[in-house]
Formats: C-alpha cells, sequence, structure tokens
C-alpha cells in the first residue's frame, strides 16, 4: 500500500539534517571549533569530560555574538558569513552555511554563553534537542562558550555506530593539530577530564608551531618548499624519507586555512618525492594552499572536508614542482667527515639540517684509499682469522699495539654481511649495502645514459646466450642505450646473442644472466610504468642487478670505498625504488633504552 506524501515534522527534519553536519562526535567538535577561528579568536581552550558524545566546550576570545542575535544563531541558516550566493567567491571563513550550531543543538543539550566587545555583560542560552529551555546573563569576558552534552541522547541509533571513545578523541586531538598548523597565531589548549593533553601558545611561523607540535628535533629536519603561479601560492614543510608512513595520516592539506582531504594533491605530492620512497609508503608532509576563492568550490560535502578546484591541473603541477626542488637537493642530517684525513672533494655539497651539528665519523672512520684493507667480519658460524702475532686470543681489539697502529684499526663491520655500521659522533649510522650500491650504480647510469658512450670491459672468452624472442626483440629496441652503458653485443641471430664486452663495474660471473635480468625487469617495469622513459627503467633495472647483494662479504676498503661513493650521490637516501639506504640511531636514544640518565 503506497503511503500519502506529507510534510515531515520540523523536530524530524532537523534531526535527520544534522545527521549529514554531525556525522560523529568530532564534526561537531570541529564546527564548534571552525567557528570560533571565524570570530577572530586568538585563544581557544577546549574541555572534554570522559568523552566527546558525553561533555566537550570550547571557550575562546574571539568577536562574540550580540546578545540580540544569540537565539538567531541557533535557528537553521542563520548566518553572519554570507548574505547571498555570490559572496560563496569570495568566502574568507571556514564556515558559511548557518547549520551547524542549529544541527548540534538538534542531537545533544547545548550551552552557549557569549559577549560581544563593547557589551556590558554576556547573555547564555540553554537548548535540549532543539528546544530553547532558558535564557539568561553571565559573567565572561568578550568570546564565546558552546558547551555539548549528551549527544545522541534523543537519537540512540546513531549512538551504536559511535566510534570507541579513545579513538574519537585521538582523532579530535589530530584535529585541532591540524588548525594549530593553519592558524599558527592562534593559541589551543585541550584538556581531558582536567589532565591536560596539549598547550600551545601562538607562533610566529609555521615552523615554530611544528616545533611546538612535533618537538625542536623533528621540526627542524623538516624541508621548506614554496611556490607560486598565477595567483596559487604553496607552501610547505616535508618530511625526510626516512618519515613516511604506510598510511596517508602523515599528510596534513590546508587550503585557505581550511584542514581538506584531496586525493589530487597526495598525489602530486607523493610524485615531488619520486623514488625516494618505495611502492605502499607515503610522505609525511603539512602543505599550505593558497587559492583565489572564485576558483575554489567549498560547497561540496556537508562537512567541508571536501573542495573542487576550478582546474586540477596547474594545482598539480605547482604543489609537486614546488615539493619536488628542495627535494632534490636532499642530503643526510650529519656530515661525513674523515678523522684525520682530509675531507673529500664532495664534502662541501653535504648539508647540516638547521639546528644539528656536524656528526663526524672516527679518526680514520671511512678509511682513505691508502690504508692497508681488512677482511671482512666472519659470517655466523665461521671461523675468523687468527689473531696478529703477539696478539692473544680474545684479548681486546689494539691491545698490545702503539697508538699509531691503533689509529689503523677499522672502524666499519659488515653486520650479517648485509649491513655496514659506521659510528658517529652521537649515534651510529647503519647501512644497506645492496640499497646503497644500487644508487650508485643508478646515479652512474643516468650519467652514462645522457653524456657520451662509456667504454666497457672486454671478456676474456666471449659468452653466447640464447635469449627468447621477446627479449632478442628488446635487445634490438635497447641496442644504443645498451652500448652506453658499456655493453658490447654482436647478434648471431633470433635468438641468440654474443657478448664480447659488460660495464667495467660489474662483478657477476654470469655475463647471460645478468643480461636476462636486465631484459626481463625493463620489460616488466615497462607494462607497470608505460609512460616511463627507456633510459630511466634501463637504469633502474641495471642498477639493480649490478649491485652487490645482501650475503656478499665486503673488505674494509669496499666498504669504506661504497659509504663514500653513497654520500657522494645526489640523493643518498633511497635507492632507485625508494628504499631506504641508510638509517640514524642517536646515542641518546641507546642511553634512554639502557637506563642512562
Amino acid at each position: 500500500m503506497t503511503r500519502p506524501i506529507r510534510r515531515l515534522a520540523p523536530e524530524t527534519a532537523s534531526r535527520i539534517a544534522a545527521g549529514e553536519v554531525v556525522e560523529r562526535p568530532l564534526s561537531a567538535l570541529k564546527e564548534v571549533v571552525e567557528n570560533a577561528l571565524d570570530a577572530a579568536a586568538r585563544s581557544i581552550e577546549i574541555r572534554v569530560e570522559r568523552a566527546l558524545d558525553h561533555v566537550f566546550q570550547v571557550a575562546d576570545d574571539g568577536e562574540g555574538i550580540a546578545s540580540t542575535e544569540l537565539e538567531l544563531a541557533l535557528e537553521r541558516h542563520a548566518t553572519s558569513k554570507i548574505g547571498s550566493l555570490d559572496e560563496l567567491d569570495r568566502l574568507t571563513s571556514l564556515g558559511f552555511r548557518g547549520e551547524a550550531l542549529p544541527s548540534i543543538a538538534a542531537v545533544s543539550r547545548l550551552r552557549i554563553t557569549s559577549r560581544a566587545r563593547g557589551a556590558d555583560e554576556a547573555a547564555c542560552l540553554a537548548v535540549d534537542a532543539g528546544t530553547l529551555v532558558s535564557r539568561g546573563t553571565a559573567a565572561r569576558a568578550p568570546g564565546t562558550t558552546v558547551e555539548v552534552r549528551e549527544l545522541f541522547f534523543n537519537t540512540p541509533a546513531r549512538r551504536k555506530f559511535l566510534s570507541s571513545a579513545t579513538g574519537e578523541l585521538r582523532a579530535a586531538l589530530r584535529m585541532v593539530e591540524c588548525y594549530a598548523l593553519a592558524f599558527p597565531e592562534v593559541a589551543f589548549r585541550f584538556l581531558v577530564d582536567e589532565r591536560e593533553r596539549l598547550d600551545w601558545p601562538a607562533a610566529a611561523s609555521h615552523r615554530e608551531r611544528a616545533r611546538a607540535i612535533w618537538g625542536v628535533r623533528h621540526a627542524d629536519q623538516l624541508i621548506e618548499a614554496a611556490g607560486g603561479r598565477d595567483g596559487f601560492e604553496v607552501e610547505a614543510l616535508l618530511g625526510l624519507p626516512e618519515h613516511a608512513r604506510t598510511t596517508r595520516e602523515g599528510q596534513v592539506f590546508l587550503i585557505n586555512r581550511r584542514w581538506v582531504a584531496s586525493p589530487m594533491l597526495g598525489q602530486a605530492l607523493r610524485k615531488a618525492y619520486g623514488n625516494l620512497l618505495p611502492n605502499g609508503r607515503y610522505p609525511a608532509a603539512t602543505v599550505w594552499l593558497s587559492v583565489p576563492p572564485e576558483r575554489l568550490d567549498v560547497n561540496v560535502h556537508p562537512t567541508k572536508r571536501e573542495v573542487r578546484f576550478a582546474d586540477d591541473g596547474p594545482v598539480f603541477s605547482l604543489v609537486a614542482g614546488a615539493c619536488a626542488r628542495p627535494l632534490a637537493q636532499l642530503h643526510p642530517p650529519f656530515t661525513v667527515v674523515r678523522g684525520g684525513v682530509a675531507e673529500p672533494r664532495w664534502a662541501d655539497r653535504v648539508r647540516e639540517r638547521p639546528g644539528q651539528e656536524s656528526l663526524r665519523l672516527g679518526s680514520g672512520a671511512l678509511g682513505s684509499a691508502e690504508r692497508t684493507a681488512a677482511p671482512a667480519p666472519p659470517a655466523p658460524g665461521e671461523r675468523g682469522p687468527a689473531p696478529p702475532a703477539g696478539e692473544e686470543a680474545g684479548a681486546a681489539p689494539g691491545a698490545g699495539r702503539s697508538s699509531a697502529a691503533g689509529a689503523q684499526e677499522p672502524e666499519l663491520w659488515q653486520l650479517h654481511r648485509t649491513y655496514i655500521l659506521a659510528p658517529v659522533r652521537g649515534g651510529l649510522v647503519i647501512i644497506d649495502q645492496h640499497a646503497a650500491h644500487e644508487r650508485i650504480l643508478y646515479e652512474a647510469a643516468r650519467a652514462r645514459l645522457e653524456g657520451a658512450r662509456t667504454a666497457g670491459q672486454q671478456l676474456l672468452f666471449p659468452a653466447i646466450v640464447d635469449l627468447t624472442r621477446s627479449q632478442f626483440d628488446l635487445v634490438l629496441e635497447l641496442g644504443p642505450w645498451l652500448e652506453q652503458l658499456g655493453w658490447s653485443l654482436s647478434l648471431l641471430g633470433p635468438p641468440t646473442v654474443v657478448i664480447q664486452g659488460m660495464p667495467a663495474d660489474v662483478r657477476r660471473e654470469d655475463p647471460g644472466a645478468f643480461l636476462q635480468d636486465v631484459l626481463d625487469e625493463v620489460s616488466e617495469d615497462a607494462s607497470r610504468h608505460p609512460h616511463e622513459d627507456v633510459a630511466e627503467r634501463l637504469a633502474r633495472s641495471y642498477a639493480c642487478h649490478a649491485a652487490i647483494k645482501a650475503g656478499d662479504p665486503l673488505t674494509q676498503a669496499e666498504m669504506s670505498g661504497l659509504v663514500d661513493r653513497l654520500f657522494a650521490t645526489s640523493l643518498p637516501h633511497g635507492d632507485p625504488h625508494g628504499r631506504v639506504t641508510f638509517v640514524q640511531l642517536d646515542l641518546d636514544e641507546l642511553h634512554r633504552r639502557f637506563g642512562r640518565g
């Protein structure tokens, strides 16, 4: 039986509409905080009792609401932000619909106290489920206090689907963090059950606010980026590759100071990092974007977390380009310097991060080329070399030696034939030998492919290899590029190839298998990245298969050379696939783990 069409009761309609704006307790808190910021508050205090859906209170020192307008502020679509549809194109406020307060009041017990600047006293109203229950006056400094109790008490179905109280609090702290970054000139304080969770005074700059939120050490490692074009302006604080995360939680996008979610901006940011990050890792960064209001649509979703640009292309290229420029000059957070030996020629290119001292490797740590090579440490289960004459087995390294001989002690160690350990002043650097060598070979290969042909090493006995038909066709396609790298190949006819020479820096014993491995990865890469240039795919594949592997033993001289060459590259932080090449352990962290003061 078809039911007749009829008008919904006002209270029913208001609760349905409230569900669009106030999806969860966090939505209610966000709307109230945005109102405080729109009122030009310079200090905002948030208090929570037990949980956000139990009691939360937001107090600000903004412009306040006149007593004659306080009741009007609780009516739907009553707002001071805009007066006509045309003003959406000139919008500078966070709010504009006039729905937040009435939507919250419809599903809670709300009390609002406000005093406008110049008024003698504050006015207050109490509302239960959208119904006015009391009005009066109160003593209060200029500004507004909004208290929300028993959120969703009259919509029990909604309460069944709420997240956990602790989850909502974490989300609330995250929201406040984002708006604190958007408005560094505003002081924020957050208390839960009278316990202070954060207290950030007003800051003079984005980095100063970042220091308050994340600590001086982390904030000073962030890389500044900036750019502008056609009325668009972007600023960013970019995390190092080692700050990357498995989710996008570390990304904050603030468009005209509005905290938004933008997959497009996330893609632009990821493009800026290029192969500094592997697949599945997302950069941590805060991006401030200023957009002409007429080229931005903020009226996309009731929560106002989504926006639409008039044209995505210029915004994408601006953000990607501005962030890529400083990342292209990225260097390690320490300066690698030979102790007691003249600095290598590239040392002046390695820049220290602001606020960090130079970390020096110990005497001879990187080892000059003239130093006598020491054997690699034995793998687990292997017998190590016998101690030198005059030194008992089990004695401390260097015991009984002169100080001059002690200066020749190796200070690089190979751990499980996979990692190179290098002590630095203030900690330890651990280097992945395969990833480090891959970065070195990749940059060398790109230089060869972009320059003159490089002579390879001729094989004493040419290697004949039978390829698959697709591999043979790929050799025909890549012939000039392979010659640039140092390969010398001749074709006997499909699908046989004779390898007469190969790049000089390759340790592979089987040239045929090496060539096949390179061709297979280039072919696979072509299907995954069809728009990538051939030189990039070939350089990456060559570096991957030519690099030393985990499990390869290295001499002291080989380790020294590898470390030197790694930190002479343009981007030593990661290999061509984005995997990190080194990590740094701070001495302070080790002291904490071992309980030292």
